[in-house]
């Protein structure tokens, strides 16, 4: 019976013994200062970047909360996420402490789909989800320009994050669509150099060979009118005198129509 109780004893203070040392340790690791800030920038599909690894870490270490040697207790990972989730030329990122203390970043970067420039002067590029993503001084990325009637954009859009977007005028999504489609397909991305939205918020496409200009229409068929617009120029590029054409319009249905200079 002793020999029990002395066996339960020993297993009780062993436990409060391991339990003290977990609270030290814990106690001590919070209280070492965070010795690096590490940023990984995953680009496996070869992305044309609007920002780097360096330049993320600067932007964190110099404009918001404090990170390196700061106590690891102190570090508000919850106001540091929130401040990453700013930084709309990255997506998909991931934020934690390792063994050594030091704070990790792990993200890949925004692809950006379309440069606008609206009619209040206002430059950015539209990236996937429709997220704003301001010019970068030190990198350009190469894409279809729109330009027209393209209202102004509120300026705390290029401060938020991909949520907030949401909200952006409808024109903005409807340009951002045809743009994608454009940039997916091989052919038309080397082809269209511009869109244009007019006044009645139809779109002329602005190609980089061939007519001065190609009548879009809405967005409705958008599919089947790239895909005739497609064919048209393959088709025709070797039977075409293009030098007596001024414009192709896709708005009529199974057609293309070109108007002479």
């Amino acid at each position: 019976m002793i020999k029990k109780i002395l066996y339960r004893s020993l297993w009780v203070l062993a436990i409060l013994a391991l339990l003290a040392f977990e609270i030290y340790a814990l106690q001590k690791y919070g209280n070492t200062p965070c010795p690096k800030l590490n940023v990984e920038l995953n680009n496996n599909l070869a992305i044309p970047q609007l920002t780097s690894a360096q330049e993320l870490r600067t932007e964190l270490l110099e404009n918001h909360e404090p990170i390196e040697g700061q106590k690891i207790k102190n570090l508000n990972l919850q106001q540091i996420e929130k401040n990453i989730g700013k930084i709309s030329y990255i997506q998909d990122f991931n934020a934690f402490i390792d063994i050594s203390g030091s704070f990790s970043i792990k993200a890949k970067p925004r692809k950006a789909i379309l440069r606008i420039y609206n009619q209040a002067g206002q430059q950015f590029y539209l990236g996937s989800d429709t997220v704003v993503m301001p010019l970068s001084t030190k990198h350009s990325v190469r894409v279809v320009l729109a330009n027209g009637a393209l209202p102004k954009v509120n300026m705390n859009y290029f401060n938020k994050n991909s949520i907030d977007t949401l909200r952006l005028p409808a024109i903005y999504k409807k340009i951002y669509i045809l743009a994608a489609k454009i940039q997916h397909d091989q052919f038309l991305n080397a082809l269209i150099d511009q869109i244009y939205v007019k006044q009645d918020q139809e779109f002329e496409l602005i190609p980089k060979t061939g007519v001065s200009y190609i009548e879009f229409g809405t967005l409705n068929n958008m599919d089947d009118k790239l895909r005739r617009l497609k064919l048209f120029y393959i088709n025709g590029k070797e039977k075409i005198n293009w030098t007596i054409y001024k414009s192709i319009n896709l708005k009529y249905e199974n057609q293309v129509v070109c108007t002479k200079n």
